[in-house]
C-alpha cells in the first residue's frame, strides 16, 4: 500500500501513521457496540489520534460493524456527529455490513472451518455469544444500525464534505480446501455478495390502515429511494479472490485503487464519481462468476430454481443470473412487538395473469435466533428479474398462537388472521413500477410489515376482560 501511495500528486504514507487494531471478543458479554466504544476510549489515549484527529479506515469482515456503530454510538444526528467528520474514508474489504451465514452455526463448525488451513479464516472465530448474535443474519443489531446510519432522515454517507467517503470490495469465489465445507451460494465463503454493500431501502407494509382513510387513500406501502444526499456504496468484485486471501494475498489492482481512494476528496485526488466509475470497470470482470447460472450446473448455488420463471420472463437457464440479493423482513404489531409467527410470500404476475410464486428462487432463509420477528430471506435473480414491468403481489399471514388474540390486517378487504385463516393480500405493482424494480441486485432490501394485534372476537367483549354481573341485593332484613 505504502508503494501505491508514493508518486508525484500522491499523499504520502508513513509506515509510523498506520495503526493496527486488536480487540477482545470472545467474552460473552461483550457486544459490538462495547467494542466500538473500545475504540473510542483507544482514540482519546492515542499519541496522534486524539483530539479529534482526522483519519482513514481499512476494516475486513466484522470490523465494518465496529467503526459503524462507533460512528452510531454518539447518539447525534449526521450534522451535529462530530465523529462522522472525523473519518474521512471508510474501505471495506470484505465486510460483514449485513452478518455472516456462519455465525448461526456455533463454535464447532467455526472451529472445522479454519483447522488445517493456512488462509485467513472468519474473523469471528474467537467471538462471544453476544458478538455472533449482532453478526447472525437478520440480527435486530444490523437492523438497528442501518435506520441510524443508512435510512435516518441525514445518511452518514453523503455527498457532502462532514462524511467519509465508503467503498467496499469482495472476493468472488467461496473457499476452496478444507474450508469448503463453510461454502453456501451466493459467498465469498463468510460474507454474502448483496450483504457488503451499503446500498439498502426499506419496503414499509402497513396493513394498519385501510385502503381508504377519512383523509382520502390510505399510503400502506412506502419505499425510500436510492437517490438523494446518499453516495452510491455498491460492492466492488475482485476476481480470484475469497473472504480470507482478498487480504491475505490481495489483488495489486485492488490495492491501487485503494490506494487512489484514499487521495479522494484531497487536493489533486479524482471527485468520488470519477474514482467509482474506475472501480465499477475493474470489478466487472469479477463480477461474472456471481451471475452464473446455478441452474446451468455451476458449482456455486444448487437447485434448477431458475427454470421456474421460464415461462414468466423468457429466461433460457444457461443465460446467466441478474445477480443475487437479500431481504431482511422485520413483522410487528401495533404496539411495537414483534411478531414471531408470520408468514411472507411473494408472487410474480405475467400479463396472463399467471402467478409465480417467489419461493421458487429462495435460496435460504434464516430466523434470527434471539428473535424470530426478524427473519432474512437470500434470493438468487434470473436474468430478467430486475428490469420491472411485472406483477408483484405480496401475501402476509401471521398467528398469536391463541383463540384469545388475533393480528388483523387490510388488504383488500379486513383480514382477521388467526391459524387457520386466509392471509392478507397486497398488490406491490405499483411500488414495483415506482421504484423501477422490487428487485435489486447485489443490495439488501429491509421489509417491514405492521399488524393490528386485536382481542377476539372483534366488535364484542373479549374474553381476555369482562364486568362481573352487578350484584343483587338480598332480601329486606
Amino acid at each position: 500500500m505504502i508503494e501505491y501511495c508514493k508518486g508525484p500528486g500522491k499523499k504520502a504514507l508513513d509506515p509510523a501513521d498506520i495503526d493496527v487494531c486488536t480487540y477482545v471478543s470472545l467474552n460473552n458479554e461483550v457486544t459490538i457496540t462495547d467494542i466500538a466504544e473500545g475504540l473510542d476510549r483507544a482514540f482519546r489515549n492515542h499519541p496522534r489520534l486524539a483530539a479529534d484527529q482526522e483519519f482513514d479506515a481499512v476494516v475486513h469482515s466484522t470490523g465494518m460493524l465496529v467503526i459503524r456503530a462507533w460512528l452510531a454510538n454518539q447518539a447525534r444526528p449526521a450534522g451535529m456527529n462530530s465523529r462522522l467528520k472525523r473519518l474521512k474514508h471508510l474501505i471495506g474489504v470484505a465486510p460483514a455490513t449485513w452478518g455472516s451465514p456462519q455465525a448461526s452455526k456455533g463454535r464447532t463448525f467455526l472451529g472445522a472451518l479454519v483447522k488445517g488451513n493456512r488462509q485467513l479464516g472468519p474473523d469471528f472465530l474467537n467471538a462471544g455469544d453476544r458478538v455472533l448474535e449482532g453478526l447472525e443474519l437478520g440480527s435486530a443489531f444490523t437492523w438497528n444500525l442501518a435506520h441510524l446510519d443508512l435510512l435516518g432522515q441525514q445518511p452518514f454517507y453523503d455527498k457532502g464534505p462532514d462524511t467519509p467517503f465508503v467503498t467496499v470490495f469482495i472476493g468472488n469465489q467461496p473457499y476452496e480446501g478444507v474450508s469448503s465445507i463453510a461454502n453456501s451460494p451466493g459467498t465469498d465463503g463468510t460474507v454474502r455478495w448483496a450483504g457488503c454493500a451499503l446500498n439498502t431501502r426499506k419496503i414499509t407494509l402497513d396493513l394498519t390502515r385501510t385502503p381508504v382513510e377519512r383523509d382520502g387513500p390510505g399510503q400502506r406501502v412506502s419505499i425510500t429511494p436510492w437517490v438523494g444526499s446518499r453516495i452510491d456504496i455498491p460492492m466492488i468484485a475482485v476476481d480470484g479472490r475469497d473472504h480470507g486471501t482478498l487480504i491475505a494475498d490481495p489483488e495489486p489492482e485492488m490495492v491501487g485503487l485503494i490506494a487512489d481512494f484514499l487521495q479522494v476528496g484531497e487536493d489533486g485526488g479524482e471527485s468520488y464519481e470519477a474514482w467509482l466509475e474506475r472501480a465499477r470497470r475493474y470489478g466487472e470482470k469479477g463480477k461474472q462468476r456471481m451471475l452464473v447460472n446455478p441452474a446451468a450446473g455451476a458449482s456455486i448455488g444448487e437447485g434448477e430454481a431458475v427454470r421456474f420463471f421460464k415461462h414468466l420472463i423468457g429466461d433460457d437457464a444457461d443465460e446467466p443470473l441478474d445477480g443475487w440479493q437479500q431481504f431482511i423482513v422485520h413483522a410487528v404489531d401495533t404496539h411495537g412487538y414483534g411478531i414471531d409467527d408470520y408468514f411472507l410470500e411473494l408472487f410474480l404476475v405475467a400479463p396472463d395473469g399467471t402467478r409465480t410464486s417467489c419461493q421458487q428462487i429462495l435460496s435460504d432463509v434464516h430466523a434470527y435466533g434471539p428473535d424470530n420477528s426478524f427473519r432474512c430471506f437470500h434470493v438468487q435473480l434470473p436474468k430478467g428479474i430486475t428490469t420491472g414491468g411485472k406483477g408483484l403481489i405480496a401475501r402476509v399471514h401471521a398467528s398469536t398462537g391463541t383463540d384469545l388474540m388475533c393480528y388483523q390486517g387490510y388488504g383488500d378487504g379486513m383480514k382477521v388472521l388467526t391459524a387457520d385463516a386466509e392471509p392478507v393480500e397486497l398488490n406491490l405493482s405499483a411500488l414495483a413500477e415506482e421504484a423501477g424494480s422490487f428487485f435489486c441486485p447485489f443490495t439488501t432490501t429491509l421489509i417491514e410489515i405492521q399488524l393490528n394485534r386485536e382481542p377476539l372476537p372483534l366488535n364484542q367483549v373479549s374474553k381476555l376482560l369482562m364486568f362481573l354481573p352487578p350484584k343483587t341485593s338480598g332480601p329486606p332484613g
